[in-house]
Order: C-alpha cells, then sequence, then structure tokens
C-alpha cells in the first residue's frame, strides 16, 4: 500500500448469537436481574429495545420454600414474557434446587444462581457473593440444582472474587464447567469494591481461556463502545447491562445496533423521555395498583439525572400520588420544548448503589 492509498475503512463490528444450551439469543445483550428494578415493566421496555431475553430480580430460596407470597410478587412473572430468566439466591443446596424446579415450571427459560449481590444483608445470610468463599458448598449446589434442572438451562452469576481477586473467580467458572451448568455471567469486581471503582475486565478474558462454556460479561457497560470493547478485549460472547440502563433503556437499542454492525441511533429527545416515564409508570400502576406510583420515584430520578432544568418538574412528581395528575404534569412538561437542555453531570439524585428489596431467611 503506497502513501496515496487510502486505508481501507474498518470492517462492520458484528458478533454472533450467545448460545445457551441449544437456545439461541441475537443480539447478545441482556439487562441485568437488579433489585426493585427488574420488575414487568422494566422488562418490558428491555425487550422493546431489542434485548431477546430479560431477567427477574433475584428472590430468596428460602423465603420461597416458606411459601412467602412477596417472593412471587418481586418475580412479577408471567408465562407471555418467555424468554425469561428467573434469578435464585441462597445457600441450602436442596432447597434452591426445590425452588429452581418451582421457577421452571412457572415458566421460567433459564434459572440462573445469583453469587455475586454483594448486599450486607444478602451475605449475612451466607447467599449472594459470600458463596464465593464457600467452593465445597458451591459444589453442592451446582450438583443439586442440575439434578433438579436435567430439563432447563441452569447458571450462574458471580463476581471476580470475595477478596483474592481473580483467583476466586477462576475456580467457580471450572467448577460451573466440571458440574454440568450451561452458562457463566462474571462482574468485573470483588464483593469488597461492590459498586465502587473500575471493573477489571481482565478477569473475563482470563475465564474466556480456561473454560469453554457461554461467558457473559457485566461490569461498567454504559454505552455500544463499551460493549464492543468488552467483546474485542475479551471474547465474552454476550454482554450483561446493569446500572447503566437505569433511566435509560435506550442503551440496549444502541448496543444492539453496534452488535449488529449498524450505527447506534441518537439519544432520546426529551419528549421521547417524557413519554417513556409515562409509559414507564402507568404499567407500573397497572401491575401493582396506587403504590406503583412510589416504586416508580427510583426510575424517575434516573430519568431526569443530567438535566438540571428538570429538578422543579423532579420535586413536583415525587410528590404525586395519582397516575392521572402524573400524566398531566408530564404532558404539560413536554410543552416546554427548548427549554429542556441536557448537561454532561448527572444531577444530585441517584439510586443507592447496594439496593436490595430481597425478603432474607432469618439466622
Amino acid at each position: 500500500m503506497t502513501a496515496d492509498t487510502p486505508n481501507p475503512a474498518p470492517a462492520p463490528f458484528s458478533v454472533p448469537p450467545l448460545r445457551i444450551r441449544g437456545l439461541e439469543f441475537w443480539p447478545p445483550v441482556l439487562p441485568a436481574p437488579m433489585c426493585g428494578i427488574s420488575d414487568y415493566a422494566w422488562r418490558l421496555l428491555s425487550r422493546e429495545q431489542g434485548c431477546p431475553i430479560v431477567a427477574t430480580q433475584m428472590v430468596s430460596s428460602e423465603a420461597m420454600i416458606r411459601g412467602a407470597d412477596k417472593c412471587w410478587r418481586l418475580l412479577d412473572m408471567e408465562r407471555a414474557e418467555q424468554p425469561i430468566i428467573a434469578q435464585l439466591f441462597g445457600a441450602d443446596p436442596e432447597t434452591l434446587a426445590h425452588c429452581a424446579r418451582q421457577l421452571a415450571d412457572a415458566g421460567a427459560t433459564i434459572v440462573d444462581l445469583n453469587m455475586g449481590c454483594p448486599a450486607n444483608k444478602i451475605v449475612r445470610s451466607k447467599g449472594g457473593s459470600a458463596l464465593m468463599r464457600e467452593p465445597d458448598l458451591v459444589r453442592r449446589i451446582f450438583q443439586a440444582v442440575r439434578r433438579e434442572l436435567h430439563d432447563v438451562p441452569f447458571t450462574v452469576k458471580f463476581r471476580a472474587g470475595w477478596e483474592k481477586y481473580g483467583e476466586e473467580a477462576l475456580a467457580m467458572a471450572r467448577m460451573a464447567e466440571e458440574e454440568g451448568l450451561d452458562a457463566i455471567c462474571i462482574h468485573g469486581r470483588t464483593r469488597e469494591q461492590k459498586f465502587k471503582g473500575e471493573a477489571d475486565w481482565s478477569i473475563l478474558a482470563a475465564v474466556r481461556h480456561e473454560v469453554s462454556l457461554p461467558l457473559i460479561g457485566n461490569g461498567d457497560v454504559k454505552t455500544a463502545d463499551d460493549a464492543e470493547r468488552m467483546i474485542r478485549e475479551t471474547g465474552v460472547n454476550g454482554v450483561m447491562i446493569g446500572r447503566a440502563a437505569m433511566g435509560n433503556p435506550w442503551v440496549f437499542g444502541a448496543v444492539a445496533a453496534r452488535l449488529s454492525g449498524k450505527p447506534a441511533p441518537p439519544p432520546p429527545r426529551i419528549e421521547e423521555r417524557l413519554d417513556t416515564v409515562a409509559r414507564h409508570a402507568a404499567i407500573m400502576v397497572e401491575r401493582k395498583g396506587p403504590h406503583g406510583i412510589v416504586e416508580f420515584r427510583k426510575h424517575l430520578v434516573q430519568y431526569l439525572r443530567g438535566f438540571p432544568s428538570a429538578r422543579k418538574l423532579k420535586k413536583r412528581l415525587l410528590d404525586v400520588t395519582d397516575i392521572d395528575e402524573y400524566l398531566r404534569i408530564l404532558r404539560e412538561a413536554k410543552d416546554v420544548g427548548g427549554y429542556w437542555e441536557q448537561e454532561g453531570e448527572a444531577d444530585e439524585a441517584s439510586v443507592s448503589a447496594e439496593p436490595c428489596d430481597a425478603e432474607v431467611s432469618p439466622r
């Protein structure tokens, strides 16, 4: 190639589907299970933005075995949503196996074991990321659930480690493969980090080198560029997005476009954002009754972050408990037009980095 010859344009980036035990998901982007977030309304919006499979928030196996109705309310799951991942946490092998069967019978396409939640109350109950310190127990859990779910995909999500970065994750990944699990997802932070600092994707590449199971990467994927970079640098088969999608379900559409070799669509205009706020709130009220407006508050502050001029609107809406009044205020806000200017910095409102509404069995 001579100095006068232009460099060829880079080939469009595209990746194969995510394949889990005979199931195929395209594009390979999915929403993370998030406590207090991943209900029916959130899953519907995620799917509309291009996610081929969605996930419930995690529920406690100990609470399920006691017949706690709260667990099923938290799941908020319908068969019509398939394909869908239902996530469990707990520490007793037989209890987890029994509840995994219940979830599969209720319509879960995949049952996932949570070994990543860093919340103190989950860890104190020996669930979530606390299991990374109990390899013998984890093996018994894998074996018990696998026996029960012989006909349904069984997956696990864990972190880069408890405190021994990488070492524990590699051990868990090898064990998952040995015990016949169908896929693994890894968040690139340790439990000690919780949601602070940066996710280190090098553990994803290390695990990809060690095991052949489908691998999903999670942690610090905030844009289509991030998703492409994670796949290129680590070789993961799919990308999971959590907190970056709160108030921004459009990120799934951007990633889906990029992974299909297409340019990402532009960010939504404020009118589209407010329309989505209204629809999201209305679906939550339809599913949960008047209390749905109260639950929606955590979503509202996320939808309006980055719009300092929306502070008055946010304050006004946070005091409203009637859905008709809520929707009327949003319609008025759309008429403001050019008043809405997005700034680079988000406003001060945010959701806790450790949200968890899961019911935990007393110990």
